[in-house]
């Protein structure tokens, strides 16, 4: 008897060989969980009931109890008996059909320098200079902005991030670019956004006034604590940034009030002085991420104790993190304007969005450097190997492996429970870490679902008004197109 069936024993109904949907279960705080993987649903759920679906993962044909049949159905657990509305993913396809799809690319990280004057301890691009140092020309940049024109074809909106090196060491060709990149914006019917990653060392009046004006978004590099800023992100001369910059940062902010910055972890530092330092600092939103290893050259070589160690002072700061953002919710003090990336993880459990990548590497994106290459990202920049071409002749057609490359079709990806929710990772770091884009590493994997099950854990806890107010604040900013932050940034609270 290989289907299922129903038998009646002693009064009672019970079902056998009955065949599950693709799920994961776990325990958070004494309380259990389910996640139906395909339909990325997510529910509390019985200790009895946790149990029972145990034993059938691990036993084909054990028989259940009716009641425990009726709380599978109502979960939409029992494979067979319900539309499978997971999408079938064919060759990187997610949404519609390849003809229907254009491929367009709406996003450049336009190199203006690959020259820096910081030496970062943990910097993937040389010294920022990307193993091509150099300024980029008005001519290789009105070009690039062309290029975007062209190959983002139908799109209402494109997005140009400044990025290096140091971009303010070439200021003077930014100021050009936006009004450049405006008029031919207007020529296309496209609206242009502007943002720009900087170390903030150069920011002057000037420059502030500039990108106040011109609504630039601004990123600003930033380590927090002065020992940890002076020791890891010193400059070329080997002084500490931390006053320049520090107090850089205070012009910016009484120009521009919500400032966004980005903190790399490094050796042994601790995330919460991380986060003090980044809130003493006045940023409004923040984000950290660890250091990963170097491909241009051989800096920050793995050390396995030191990098499990790293772990644990994450996963502790992002259950702490986790703690505030449901005080936050429930006390509706969230910004619109400047969400915390975990808050998009748990909206998407509400909208059963899926991740099928893990971003928009080589597809929506590519990185520009200042000769006119054209990379996956700007993390790539100067890796020979995975150049796409150059601005004067690569277009942009059709299906490319990047698209192909989604989470369902990673090696060690395919059938991860927390697929749906991470999209295969970053693929720089995956390179850096296993030597493979399309393997992640294990650390960051551990990470991922430990901070997953501790978002269902918070989402499941949320009241009705709480997941309507959720609802509401993840529309104003899909109907507003606001920046998403990364899944580690986090609010000033």
């Amino acid at each position: 008897m290989l289907g299922s069936y129903e038998i009646e024993y002693e009064g009672r109904r019970y079902f056998g060989n009955v065949v599950l949907r693709e799920h994961h279960i776990f325990e958070h705080d004494n309380a259990h969980y389910l996640v139906d993987v395909g339909n990325k649903a997510v529910s509390p759920i019985s200790a009895r009931l946790a149990s029972m679906i145990k034993k059938v993962d691990s036993a084909f044909g054990c028989l259940i109890p009716e009641s425990a049949m009726e709380e599978l159905r109502k979960l939409k657990l029992v494979a067979g008996e319900e539309d499978e509305t997971s999408e079938a993913v064919e060759d990187g396809e997610s949404i519609g059909s390849y003809e229907e799809f254009e491929y367009p690319v709406v996003n450049i990280s336009l190199f203006l320098a690959q020259e820096c004057n910081m030496r970062c301890v943990y910097c993937y691009g040389g010294g920022g200079h990307y193993a091509g140092k150099g300024m980029m020309t008005e001519e290789t940049a009105f070009r690039a902005v062309d290029w975007l024109m062209e190959n983002s074809k139908k799109a209402e909106s494109v997005s140009i991030s400044f990025f290096g090196g140091e971009p303010l060491m070439n200021f003077s060709l930014m100021r050009k670019i936006v009004p450049f990149a405006k008029r031919q914006g207007m020529k296309k019917g496209k609206r242009v956004f502007f943002s720009i990653t900087t170390n903030g060392s150069l920011l002057n009046e000037e420059i502030i006034t500039f990108l106040k004006e011109e609504k630039i978004r601004t990123f600003i590099s930033f380590d927090g604590p002065s020992e940890y800023q002076n020791s890891q992100r010193p400059f070329k001369n080997g002084k500490g940034s931390y006053d320049k910059v520090s107090a850089n940062i205070q012009k910016l902010r009484a120009v521009i009030p919500h400032l966004t910055g980005r903190a790399t972890l490094c050796g042994e530092a601790n995330p919460f002085r991380v986060k003090d330092g980044m809130e003493r600092a006045g940023f409004t939103t923040y984000f950290i991420t660890k250091a990963s290893p170097v491909l241009l050259n051989t800096q920050l070589a793995d050390i396995p104790s030191a990098r499990e160690e790293a772990l644990q002072r994450m996963l502790a700061f992002n259950r702490k993190e986790m703690e505030q953002l449901l005080v936050a919710i429930r006390a509706r003090a969230i910004d619109k304007n400047y969400l915390p990336g975990l808050l998009y993880v748990m909206a998407e459990m509400d909208f059963g969005q899926k991740r099928y990548y893990g971003c928009g590497i080589g597809k929506g994106m590519v990185a520009i450097s200042t000769n006119g290459d054209i990379y996956p990202c700007h993390r790539f920049v100067g890796i020979e190997e995975l150049r796409f071409g150059n601005i004067a002749d690569y277009h942009i057609e059709g299906l490319n492996d990047y698209w192909r490359a989604v989470v369902d079709h990673l090696p060690e990806c395919w059938s991860c429970w927390a697929r749906y929710f991470c999209g295969g990772g970053c693929f720089y770091n995956n390179k850096a870490h296993t030597g493979d884009m399309h393997r992640p590493d294990s650390l960051y994997c551990r990470e991922t679902k430990a901070m997953i099950e501790g978002l269902i854990h918070l989402f499941c806890d949320l009241s009705k008004d709480d997941k309507e107010f959720l609802k509401g604040i993840i529309k104003y900013v899909t109907e507003k197109r606001i920046f998403k932050m990364p899944i580690n940034s986090t609010i000033n609270k």
